[in-house]
């Protein structure tokens, strides 16, 4: 007996599934919904504080006095190589103009959340049994780290965040794909000084985990050696400072002012303490993840090197928002994995470290947060003192706002 006829085709007559479009769909459903939606709500804050935002200060020496030439891209801003800063400004300015600021502000915002991304990322792969919770704590900190928000809220500080970011990705993929780190670095470094630590903590990685491929690190460091010989060795030595007996304090103080800043204060008794914690911690949480290791090894750098240009200005200005950027992320990052670890543990205090986790993350949160509000502010303020100034004399190394 012949049963109904069907539509149903054949399954050799269905159309096969693209072998690309199905590695798309297997990695979009891979992705965590939970750090998008905590990404999407800092966002939004962002903007809201972003709204009153304009050109300032160092942006018009990048409007009016760069342009796409070999010295107007590779000359030293302050001591800075800042290449990918003047080309971004160029073509921006040169496509979309300067009717609106969200453009400008838009690059940095992305890179910020990217620096972010890449903080829930280590922390999600270090921590025990891979917990998201810990790695969206950390997350929500970075996010919302008013302590640096002179970098956040200031598209020129796209230099240093762009710096941050690619450096932190580099230190990542470094033992897997020193090739790609090294490239990440180049990025890096024609973006900021404050990459060359970033060098440093990659190093430090490669180190311990495929010394054999450190060689990969004398494409970045050539390039910005040549870089130095050609056009940044005069400004940087202008700006060295005589004596270096002033770097010790200058890196004690970064370092405190980091550390606090990650709590969500700039007291900087609150960070030493807070540098002593985590030096208990990870003694007790041993062995030590090599990443870690090197995002430490990347702060301290980062004072080390800045110290020995500016240590004469004294070590309070090693406390500035816009280095706390660069240095906080390493001490967010192993503050949470070593909560996490304690939490695992054996030991008596186990039950009682979620609780001090959850005490910690509120304080910092809270911390942050009304100092981005304040940062804010405070922006606000100074560009509201430049407008009586001329576009040339904004941008000049004088400016009083």
């Amino acid at each position: 007996m012949i049963g109904p006829s069907t539509s149903q085709e054949p399954p050799s007559s269905r159309p096969a599934s693209s072998p690309v479009a199905s590695s798309w769909r297997e990695r979009l459903r891979s992705v965590d919904r939970p750090p998008l939606a905590l990404g999407a709500v800092a966002l939004a804050v962002l903007v809201w504080l972003g709204k009153d935002m304009t050109f300032y200060h160092d942006e018009w020496a990048l409007i009016l006095k760069r342009d796409l030439s070999l010295d107007g891209i590779l000359a030293p801003h302050n001591e800075h190589l800042s290449a990918t800063v003047v080309i971004l400004y160029r073509v921006l300015l040169g496509t979309i103009g300067m009717g609106s600021y969200w453009p400008y502000l838009g690059v940095t915002f992305a890179l910020h959340l990217s620096a972010a991304g890449l903080v829930y990322w280590i922390v999600r792969s270090e921590t025990p049994g891979r917990s998201a919770g810990w790695a969206l704590g950390a997350m929500a900190v970075m996010l919302f780290l008013g302590s640096g928000g002179d970098d956040i809220l200031w598209a020129f500080q796209t230099a240093t965040i762009g710096a941050v970011a690619a450096g932190m990705a580099a230190i990542v993929v470094a033992p897997r794909r020193p090739g790609l780190a090294a490239a990440l670095l180049t990025v890096a470094m024609a973006t900021s000084g404050a990459s060359l630590a970033f060098l440093i903590g990659t190093g430090v990685r490669l180190l311990l985990e495929r010394p054999r491929a450190i060689p990969w690190l004398l494409l970045p460091a050539g390039l910005y050696g040549a870089w130095y010989l050609t056009y940044g060795s005069s400004g940087i030595n202008a700006l060295r400072s005589p004596s270096l007996d002033g770097v010790p304090a200058y890196v004690g103080a970064g370092l405190a002012s980091a550390a606090a800043g990650a709590l969500g204060t700039m007291l900087l008794v609150v960070g030493a303490g807070a540098l002593v914690a985590i030096v208990l911690g990870l003694l007790a949480t041993r062995p030590v993840p090599a990443v870690v290791l090197a995002l430490l090894a990347t702060g301290v750098a980062f004072y080390v090197i800045a110290g020995t240009v500016r240590a004469e200005l004294g070590p309070e200005q090693a406390t500035a928002p816009r280095y706390v950027y660069i240095a906080a992320p390493a001490f967010i990052v192993t503050g949470a994995i070593v909560l996490a670890r304690l939490a695992r543990g054996n030991g008596a205090i186990e039950p009682l470290v979620p609780r001090a986790a959850a005490v910690i993350l509120a304080i910092a949160l809270i911390g942050n947060v009304g100092l981005l509000v304040a940062r804010h502010d405070r922006l606000v303020t100074m560009i509201a003192c430049e407008q009586r100034m001329t576009p040339l004399a904004r941008g000049s190394a004088g400016n009083p706002c």
